[in-house]
């Protein structure tokens, strides 16, 4: 249509905005002319209205009306099934233009709205997402963008701009409950900077950064939104965007939810008291739970491959749901555990075959042969309990024992090779040409009692009781079969272990360079460290602890009296190394320190003094491979020079001598001479400031431990400064750990912010000039939650292993044993609830546990506010519609380490429960 003059389609435009009503002459006076209209306007008004019948009644208007941003599509004519022509009538106070409703895009466009915001309601969230993506793309611009250019401003225009802006919204959360917040997240910062005070879509930002893992960019974000309603309305932000930004801070489990923001608002709006906001308008029903993907490790030597899940899924939302096994019991601290029965479940172990061979004749007496066959079999079940092994029998000549049972251990293939290497050096052969175990001349090998040695590692069904106790476990798999094999290769004196078992342990045992030509690789040496060579360059993100240790030491040096630290975090954290800083501290300076190093472990278990020798035997300046003489030597000299060498000094030499030959079980060994030790060490900090390092208390002897928490208030006034690290674990154990002491600080070391996580993951990868993309880089950070070491295993996994893009890299199998070993440090039936969770995912809370497990309520809330305490999950600010807490997974990775603890079919079965309770949910 051929309009001519501004009016005219003025005019035409303001009656399509109120099309099939009756609009009066003086509101379209108003609005075709601004202030007051000129004396002929009613009579110009006339003429563009004629004008405009003759225009409609000479043509058909088909797509036309476009020029003005509201099109046609009734197709105009006759014909039949053709929408009728328009008609502009004079009808009074003023005219109607009668147009069908669908020959006008507007309207077309605001029925496929409408249609996308009833299924966002109704939580169809894909579908909504469509229906609304749709409705957007129906937009061909501004609406009646010539007149607005031309300076005309009416109310109906803004308040379509508005709406549409509504239904980006609409779409967004949408797009943001399908989990595709790296889609949308570059088109909400535009519109958020053309509307900064707009709070829903500052809202769907925030959201969308933090899911992409950038956390301080949402934070930035909320600080320039509340600048901005400051200036502009001398307001503070709304309480949703006030309960983002602190759900962000503290990383709460609710932002990955599917309606993240519609619990966010409903929260907010009951704190306040008044009805529903727009962002929780919608109560949708629970999601059925989305499928897994495979954990993170799938694809590693010995690990299975789970289910795949939609890439999605990963990134986005899981359901509220979570399972529970029956028969919780009644809460202690832990909760009392149902323990005892027998339990089924997959697992990585280590499984170690001995084969003695005494030698003799093969028609000697079976009696006989028992007698000599006997006390190698102690010898050999001594040195593997030592290590944390479990003899699973004993079959002839050849002994079974298996790491990693009923527990798992992220060193159990190291503990394994060392038990091998420990037999080997008890039994008195090392096999043709192998060195000693300090590097004395070879040892002839003995024919009489040859040793074969054999390691296998890998992913096994064991059954056993689920506390460890009873009958001897029975395991299925790949494992006992290749170890056999394994077993047959080794000549006598020799040890073989798998490529598996080879990995698994590379930090804490040197091997041959090459593998032996019958299969397997030969250990070598224990190494005194477990760190990788390639860790942190420097530590990144403690700044304020590490000025809290520089002031401990002023204060150990000033004050002359001793001082407790306890550095207490979860695998991973950092504990290691914030104390290898506070050693290099120490070291610098005028007042230089003595530092003296301890660590627990699984080998002190039938000596648990171990540590506490190998600290007076380092005081002492005596070395591994010293021999007995020049080692009492050198103790001498030390108490000596410390005591005298009167009637003092011999008693403290002569006692000391005894404590550190004897290698039996001895705890009441430190209660009786206690004193001794208690002595010695104060004195060295009398000579010279003393640090005392504890490392790994957590697997220390009870007696040890009382050592330890009373050697400051039993020192007397001397410059020594005790340090702990340890797990949680600890705390489960001595829940009054450092209580009490004078001069005591405690230090719980918390995640890396994501700021402090990139700086590292950036230096750990600078070395090698490996440069993350974008989207790998946040979804590393996300997988590594503030962990340094996991961020150091990842950044070796890429170095090592680089893969196309931004392919994220699975979990590095270290970091699966050091959850796992995590995980088993909890009780059967906590175990049992994250293992139905791992199944379910999301967020849950105890009504939902008690449901899918079939258990009481009240028992699942003991357990789940038990695995929080234990650093396993995470709690939410923002509870369930009933009020209850809400949890979800401390970290990723724990929830794809214990989804691999079961079956296919157990899996199967849990999410069948799942869905059947999300359909019963209100």
């Amino acid at each position: 249509m051929a309009l001519s003059g501004i009016k005219q389609r003025a005019a035409l435009g303001f009656l399509l905005l109120h099309a099939n009503q009756v609009v009066a002459t003086s509101t379209l006076l108003r609005a075709l002319w601004t202030g007051n209209p000129p004396p002929t306007a009613r009579k110009m008004l006339q003429n563009a209205i004629s004008s405009l019948r003759g225009l409609l009644s000479a043509e058909d208007i088909e797509g036309e009306g476009a020029e003005a941003g509201i099109a046609d599509h009734g197709g105009g004519g006759t014909g039949e099934g053709a929408a009728p022509a328009p008609m502009l009538l004079t009808h009074a106070p003023g005219y109607l233009l009668s147009v069908h409703t669908d020959a006008l895009d507007l309207t077309a466009y605001q029925g496929t709205a409408d249609r996308g915001r009833a299924e966002l309601a109704a939580g169809s969230w894909i579908a909504a997402a469509k229906t609304l993506r749709v409705a957007l793309e129906m937009w061909q611009g501004p609406v009646l963008a010539d007149l607005a250019e031309a300076g005309t401003d009416w109310p109906e225009l803004t308040a379509i701009q508005q709406a549409r802006l509504t239904v980006q919204e609409d779409l967004f959360e949408a797009e943001l409950a399908c989990g595709g917040h790296h889609e949308v997240v570059q088109e909400l910062e535009t519109l958020v900077v053309a509307e900064p005070v707009r709070e829903r879509l500052c809202a769907e930002l925030l959201l969308a950064l933090y899911r992409c893992g950038r956390q301080v960019d949402a934070l930035e974000l909320y600080r320039r939104t509340r600048t901005a309603f400051a200036d502009k309305l001398g307001l503070e932000p709304g309480r949703v965007l006030r309960d983002m930004e602190r759900a962000i801070l503290e990383h709460d489990p609710v932002l990955s939810q599917s309606d993240a923001l519609g619990i966010i608002a409903r929260e907010s709006e009951a704190k306040r008291g008044g009805p529903p906001a727009q962002l929780s308008r919608r109560t949708p029903p629970p999601p059925a739970p989305p499928p897994r993907l495979a954990p993170a490790g799938a694809g590693t030597a010995g690990r299975r491959t789970a289910p795949p899940r939609p890439a999605r899924a990963e990134t986005g939302t899981p359901p509220a749901i979570i399972g529970m096994a029956r028969h919780v019991a009644a809460r202690s601290t832990p909760p009392a555990s149902s323990g005892g029965g027998l339990t089924e479940q997959r697992k990585q172990l280590s499984m170690l075959l001995v084969r003695t061979n005494p030698g003799g004749s093969p028609q000697v007496d079976p009696e006989d042969a028992a007698q000599p066959a006997g006390g190698l079999t102690a010898t050999i079940r001594e040195e593997i309990e030592r290590h944390g092994g479990k003899v699973s029998g004993v079959i002839g000549p050849v002994t079974f024992a298996l790491f990693g049972v009923p527990r798992t251990g992220e060193d159990d293939a190291a503990r394994a090779v060392q038990a091998g290497l420990a037999i080997r050096d008890r039994l008195g052969c090392r096999g043709p040409g192998r060195p000693g175990p300090t590097g004395q001349a070879p040892a002839p090998a003995r024919a009489e009692t040859a040793v074969r040695v054999a390691v296998a590692t890998g992913e096994v069904l064991v059954t056993c009781a689920a506390d460890g106790t009873g009958a001897i476990p029975v395991v299925s798999g790949a494992v006992p079969e290749s170890c056999m094999e394994l077993l047959e290769t080794v000549p006598p004196g020799g040890i073989r272990v798998c490529a598996a078992t080879r990995r698994s342990s590379e930090r804490t045992v040197e091997y041959e360079p090459v593998e032996e030509p019958g299969g397997g690789s030969e250990p070598l040496v224990v190494r005194p460290g477990h760190a990788r060579a390639d860790g942190p360059p420097a530590l990144m993100g403690r700044e304020r602890e590490v000025e809290q240790l520089r002031g401990l030491l002023d204060d150990v040096r000033r004050r002359r009296r001793p001082h407790f630290l306890t550095v207490l975090a979860e695998p991973g954290l950092g504990k290691s190394r914030l104390v290898a800083e506070l050693v290099a501290m120490a070291g610098r300076g005028s007042g230089e320190f003595t530092v003296l190093t301890g660590r627990g472990s699984f080998s002190d278990r039938g000596a648990p003094l171990g540590p506490l020798r190998r600290m007076v035997a380092a005081a002492a300046g005596i070395e591994p491979g010293d021999s007995a003489a020049l080692a009492d030597d050198k103790l001498a000299h030390k108490v000596h020079r410390l005591f005298g060498t009167g009637e003092t000094g011999a008693g403290m030499l002569a006692r000391l001598r005894e404590l550190l030959r004897s290698e039996g079980p001895d705890a009441a060994a430190l209660t009786a001479d206690g004193e001794v030790w208690r002595r010695f060490l104060a004195e060295l900090a009398a000579e010279r400031p003393l640090v005392v390092v504890f490392e790994d208390a957590h697997l220390a002897d009870a007696s040890v431990l009382d050592f330890i928490q009373c050697l400051g208030d039993t020192a007397g006034t001397v410059p020594m400064l005790v340090v702990v690290t340890a797990r949680p674990e600890l705390l489960d154990a001595r829940p009054g750990w450092g209580g009490g002491l004078r001069d005591a600080l405690t230090l719980t070391l918390d995640p890396l912010s994501a700021e402090g996580t990139a700086g590292l993951l950036a230096a750990l990868l600078a070395r090698d000039g490996y440069t993350l993309p974008d989207e790998l880089r946040q979804e590393l950070i996300t997988r590594i939650g503030g962990n340094p070491l996991f961020a150091v295993e990842y950044a070796h996994e890429l170095r090592e292993r680089p893969l196309p893009g931004s392919t994220v890299p699975p979990l590095p199998e270290y970091l699966h044993r050091v959850i796992a070993s995590r995980v088993d440090t909890v009780p059967p039936d906590a175990k049992a609830v994250l293992v139905n969770a791992s199944a379910l995912g999301g967020v849950f809370c105890a009504e939902s546990v008690a449901a899918v497990g079939d258990g009481d309520r009240t028992e699942a809330a003991k357990w789940l506010d038990y695995l929080e305490r234990r650093d396993l999950l995470r709690r939410s600010r923002h509870g369930s519609p009933a009020g209850e807490t809400r949890y979800a997974f401390r970290y990723p990775a724990i929830r794809d380490v214990v989804d691999s603890l079961v079956s296919p079919s157990m899996r199967e079965e849990k999410l069948r429960r799942a869905v059947s309770w999300s359909d019963r949910a209100p």
